[in-house]
């Protein structure tokens, strides 16, 4: 597994750092106060902590929780509300250990993004307008490191690694960051302890959300299984393959494997074939997709005390997290726009069945198919779907 890390690097120059620090924290309890969060003193009962820390006499890292979800747009406005104090940050991305996305920010905005691999970056934010461009180096001299040209900078991207984070520790030797500050993310360990270390050095801020899952979302005791989208019917030629999909989505607690079973007159009297079946997650950050596939294996199932033939898929490795139904509402509009703010940065991934079949003879009849959680069968779904086999669909 590669390696995923976030942070800000805030350009402090020949300022005065620890002037400066007490500047970037008002700046940051401007971002965050007042909206989903609010400021504690309590540790253990933070969702959100951030550490500011002078890892050299150039540099002000900061490092986030939230941003360790790798989600850029919250990068975004940490940066540009970080940068209207006067100064240059840099904020790193890297995914995985193929993907490095770092950005600058200047005077409240975003000024420049430099990619080490745009193919990749397109192809993982699926839905977005594909970027064509790949930064202005110019942009970046007055954080480059003495002696250092832009162009150097530049050569970074266009030189192939292995791995992105090679190209990240070239960058931050370029920019003077040290390799210490720039190759981490959000981790607590004694070198950030306050009570161990100079108070104008470091600096840790811990944040409360204003809104609780249980607030607006009703949860089931054990898993739950839910449609998101579902084909309201399966259509194919004989001997031509076609594809139905179903979307899924966790509305109890956390569970790991999925079992989906078939049966029904469409496999009992050889009217479809079933081929290979593929479950998809669709991960929020950068839009990854992970693919876990599996062939059908025939078993009996048990039906109304009854034993009837059908199939399996299974999927053992694949993990739903916890998730709930939205069951209660804000009472105003002020509260409404926090929850509804709250619900976006949830960042649920979205699962998909996709099964594969093919047409054996012309008829029509009907398929059932179930999930069900592989420990907890009580959380499961079904339903029937009318089966069309060389014959125009109808609604009857």
């Amino acid at each position: 597994m590669g390696t995923f890390l976030s942070n800000i690097q805030v350009f402090s120059g020949a300022l005065n750092s620890s002037k400066l620090m007490n500047e970037l924290v008002l700046a940051i309890r401007d971002s965050l106060d007042g909206g989903l969060y609010e400021e504690t003193d309590d540790a253990e009962s933070a969702d959100r902590s951030l550490i500011l820390h002078v890892s050299s006499d150039r540099w002000i890292s900061l490092y986030d929780q939230k941003l360790d979800e790798q989600h850029l747009d919250e990068m975004d406005a940490l940066g540009k509300a970080i940068s209207r104090v006067g100064v240059s940050a840099v904020g790193s991305v890297l995914h995985d250990s193929d993907l490095l996305v770092m950005r600058l920010y200047q005077n409240g905005r975003m000024a420049d993004t430099i990619i080490n691999d745009l193919d990749l970056f397109n192809e993982m934010s699926e839905g977005s307008r594909p970027r064509k461009r790949n930064g202005q180096p110019s942009k970046w001299s007055e954080v480059c490191a003495p002696g250092v040209s832009p162009a150097d900078l530049k050569a970074i991207w266009e030189k192939e690694t292995i791995f992105a984070d090679d190209a990240l520790a070239l960058a931050a030797e370029l920019l003077a960051i040290p390799d210490h500050a720039i190759l981490r993310g959000y981790e607590v360990d004694q070198e950030f302890q306050q009570d161990k270390v100079m108070e104008s050095n470091v600096k840790v801020l811990h944040y409360r959300s204003t809104i609780r899952f249980s607030d607006y979302v009703t949860q089931h005791n054990g898993p739950k299984l839910a449609f998101t989208s579902w084909n309201a019917y399966a259509a194919a030629d004989v001997g031509s393959p076609a594809a139905i999909v179903f979307g899924l989505r966790n509305e109890g607690q956390a569970f790991t494997g999925l079992d989906v079973l078939l049966w029904g007159p469409a496999l009992d009297e050889l009217h479809i074939e079933l081929g290979l079946g593929k479950l998809f997650r669709t991960l929020p950050h950068f839009h990854v997709r992970e693919e876990w596939a599996s062939d059908p294996e025939s078993l009996e199932l048990e039906a109304e005390g009854e034993l009837i033939n059908g199939y399996r898929y299974r999927f053992s490795e694949i993990n739903f997290p916890e998730g709930g139904l939205q069951g209660l509402y804000a009472e105003d509009a002020a509260k409404l726009g926090l929850m509804k703010e709250w619900m976006e940065q949830m960042y649920q991934p979205q699962q998909s069945f996709q099964l594969t079949l093919t047409g054996r003879s012309v008829n029509k009849s009907n398929l059932y198919i179930g999930f069900v959680p592989s420990e907890t069968p009580e959380g499961q779904i079904g339903l029937g779907i009318p089966v069309f086999i060389g014959l125009e669909p109808d609604r009857n």
